[in-house]
């Protein structure tokens, strides 16, 4: 009898289904629209309804429930999370400027001549420092975090320590401030001479065109970092391990920053260009050492994620 029913009225019954169908799609994206809706209506009288009941807006800010993330919040983590980001900062940072600037400081030294041991010893380490960025940065793209990560944040530290190296003149520095504060025991030993600003540096030589475009790539995606580390942060639950993580993803993309301004600098300003490049390491290396701890510690994270939480206030 039903099956009669059902065979005679089919076309009635394929309307009804597809109705049915259509609802069941559309109804996921209807109830939140709505639900939103009605909030805001509530919201407008200063009281919020939750689960039948009608609450205080003030009591209810405490359980505000997350929304959506914005445009913004997402670009956020494509920058500190995508693999995207990665890639591209790999081809254009990584490969393409570093093998270009490494391939031109070899061919540099060989075309001087005069290949002394210090020569060699220069080609040796920008060979090795060009090769060691281009496979850590290729390796990078697909790791996230973990020991691997770890083992990449070591690697990278070992090669800023070794750039350092080949930057800084390490002896000079205590004769530079002796003399700086006038202190008669330097003076004699050193003389003037021996003391001014340009002995800071193992290398004088100003940076060439391609050498000055590769450094402002390398400050422009610092900055990028920097600043989505810090934006993150801000729109981060409070006091939460993703929060401390974007502060401290931003400290590490404005040591890089400083690090690589200071690398640039060089001749122009001796004092300043070693200050901005021990001090920018010093701060991408505690901020990439802390990362570590943001989910273990919860009064860490507190501490790290204070400043951010502060300049959060300011807009309740």
């Amino acid at each position: 009898m039903w099956f009669k029913y059902m065979a005679k009225h089919k076309r009635l019954f394929a309307i009804i289904m597809l109705a049915f169908i259509l609802f069941n799609i559309t109804i996921p994206f209807s109830y939140p629209a709505y639900a939103d809706l009605q909030v805001k209506e509530v919201q407008k009288s200063g009281d919020v309804q939750k689960d039948g009941d009608v609450v205080k807006k003030a009591d209810a800010k405490k359980e505000a429930v997350p929304e959506d993330k914005s445009v913004l919040e997402k670009s956020f983590e494509w920058v500190s999370d995508g693999v995207a980001y990665k890639a591209i900062k790999w081809t254009i940072n990584d490969f393409f400027f570093t093998k270009i600037v490494g391939a031109e400081s070899v061919i540099k030294e060989y075309g001087n001549g005069n290949i002394n041991a210090s020569a060699r010893s220069s080609i040796k380490w920008t060979t090795l420092l060009t090769l060691s960025a281009i496979v850590r940065g290729g390796i990078g793209i697909f790791v996230k975090d973990g020991w691997k990560q770890a083992a990449l944040d070591s690697w990278d530290a070992l090669e800023k320590g070794v750039t350092l190296h080949q930057f800084v003149a390490w002896d000079k520095i205590i004769p530079y401030i002796g003399a700086r504060l006038n202190s008669p025991l330097f003076i004699e030993q050193l003389g003037e001479a021996g003391v001014s600003s340009s002995t800071l540096l193992k290398s004088t030589a100003p940076l060439t065109t391609i050498g000055k475009v590769a450094g402002w790539a390398g400050i422009a995606f610092s900055t990028v970092e920097m600043v989505s580390g810090f934006g993150s942060a801000f729109y981060s639950q409070d006091g939460s391990k993703s929060q401390a993580d974007g502060v401290l993803n931003g400290f590490a993309g404005l040591g890089s920053l400083a690090l690589t301004a200071g690398l640039m600098m060089g001749a122009a300003c001796p004092p300043l260009a070693v200050g901005l490049a021990v001090g920018g390491a010093l701060v991408w290396g505690a901020a990439t050492a802390g990362k570590y701890f943001t989910g273990k510690s919860k009064t860490f994270r507190k501490a790290v994620t204070a400043p951010v939480r502060w300049v959060k206030s300011w807009f309740d």
